[in-house]
């Protein structure tokens, strides 16, 4: 198919790209004659790219890139640390006739109806027995689970103010904690509890960008660009990495016909959120992975209530979130008239600095992008733009806990499948040039609970 100077129908690029020119910021050292079928590994040139075009990508091969050995990865989740500090359990079960020494059975459970697993005995509980005002302690001297609950027997160690109705009585759905263990002297060591490590898996994807010119193209002068080479290279690099983010940000993981596709963060908390398969995970802890409202109702307010559970220390998380936000929602966290983020939120935008400690600053980040750093007391959010949150995704803020991310490139048997040029993969009696940038990733998401994803519906 023909070609001209005012458009390349097939898409453009040679491997002259790749060859050391003055001035060639993605220049190789492989000399000024390019090779024929060489393969270039571009794996780190590619993220310094535009990388205000593609924030998400960028962050993540530069400081989560852990590569595999299989297209289908698979890692480990722990999610016990939730138990062991929250220790948070409900009576299922009544006991009256409370007095220390006395006796009994009282069965347990998290609240929803089902048993308290990492109830041992030893254990010491104590249950408010009357709101805020007393509290009934309790030795589980022997623990035995169901469906349902937990069964326990119980040594009343002290009760307390008496003169509170009902202080000497458990009711079904009093609220309990473990206050720690206790032993006699001399005892044996305790029985144990461990939560298993929860597996789950992923997909890396092939993404191809295929670029050619003709000969003739080749050998024309054009106006307008010093190396029309090198702009072609920029805009072909730029477009594969553009894609690698979509799928990072919006894909689902699926696997058809031999055509695998991998899970992105946003897609991955919309399918949970749906509980569809796959993707769908049973959250626990309260978790706030997901929240639709009108700008008016994305407060200050709003965001440190979800934020008290999201940074949550039994989570696992980091205190610090990589925020990604849509150019509506990046303006609207910035205006300060009416009915901007600061006026629905406190009333007075002159007022902010005395009202409360809302701390929001503007920097320049290490990998070359504005961050705006928005402060609270439970954790911080490092804003940034992204320009692909567009259209039906425009009024997005997606919360990314970076420690619980990984970009994964298949590298293994001494191939390296991330970001790399094949040159020179026209047909033999082609009279053009053809190459092919190529790359083999994944996106792994582990404790999703630990991110959040915003729609701001009113910005979309």
């Amino acid at each position: 198919m023909a070609t001209s100077a005012a458009g390349y129908v097939r898409g453009q690029l040679s491997s002259t790209d790749v060859a050391t020119t003055a001035g060639n910021s993605h220049a190789s050292a492989h000399g000024a004659t390019p090779d024929s079928r060489r393969m270039y590994d571009f794996s780190d040139r590619v993220a310094e790219l535009a990388p205000e075009e593609s924030p998400f990508f960028v962050y993540l091969s530069k400081i989560a890139k852990v590569p595999t050995s299989d297209p289908v990865f698979r890692f480990l989740e722990n999610r016990s640390k939730i138990d062991w500090t929250n220790r948070v359990l409900y009576a299922d079960s009544a006991l009256a006739s409370l007095a220390a020494g006395v006796s009994g059975v009282v069965n347990f459970d998290d609240g929803s109806g089902a048993n308290v697993d990492w109830l041992v005995a030893g254990m010491v509980v104590a249950v408010e027995v009357v709101d805020g005002k007393s509290h009934a302690v309790f030795r589980l001297d022997s623990v035995s689970v169901n469906s349902t609950e937990t069964i326990c027997d119980v040594t009343c160690m002290s009760v307390g103010n008496s003169s509170e109705s009902g202080y000497d009585a458990v009711a079904d759905g009093d609220k309990a904690q473990v206050i720690g263990t206790a032993f006699a002297e001399g005892s044996g060591s305790p029985d144990v509890w461990s939560r298993s490590l929860e597996d789950d898996f992923g997909y890396t994807q092939i993404f191809k960008t295929a670029a050619e010119m003709t000969n003739t193209s080749i050998a024309t002068n054009y106006r307008g660009y010093a190396n029309e080479w090198q702009r072609i290279w920029n805009l072909k690099l730029r477009e594969h990495k553009v894609d690698i983010e979509r799928a990072m940000l919006f894909g689902q993981r699926g696997r058809s016909s031999g055509v695998q596709t991998t899970e992105g963060l946003a897609g991955h908390i919309i399918v949970a959120r749906q509980a569809q398969t796959p993707g769908s995970i049973s959250y626990s802890s309260g978790s706030p992975y997901f929240a639709a409202a009108a700008s008016t109702g994305m407060t200050y307010d709003t965001f440190l209530g979800d934020f008290e559970i999201l940074f949550d220390p039994a989570r696992g998380g980091s205190n610090n979130k990589l925020a990604l936000a849509g150019l509506p929602v990046i303006s609207y966290l910035n205006k300060v008239g009416n009915n901007s983020f600061i006026d629905v939120s406190i009333g007075d935008p002159d007022d902010v600095s005395t009202r409360y400690n809302f701390q929001a600053s503007q920097r320049e980040g290490t990998f070359g992008h504005s961050i705006m750093q928005l402060n609270t007391v439970h954790g911080d959010l490092s804003i940034v733009r992204e320009p692909l949150f567009r259209s039906m995704s425009a009024g997005f803020l997606l919360l990314a806990d970076m420690s619980q991310l990984a970009y994964r490139p298949l590298v293994g048997n001494g191939l390296n499948r991330d970001t790399h040029v094949i040159t020179n993969v026209q047909q033999a009696d082609e009279d053009l040039r053809k190459d092919m940038i190529l790359t083999e990733c994944g996106l792994e998401v582990t404790i999703p609970e630990t991110h959040m994803l915003y729609s701001f519906t009113d910005l979309n």
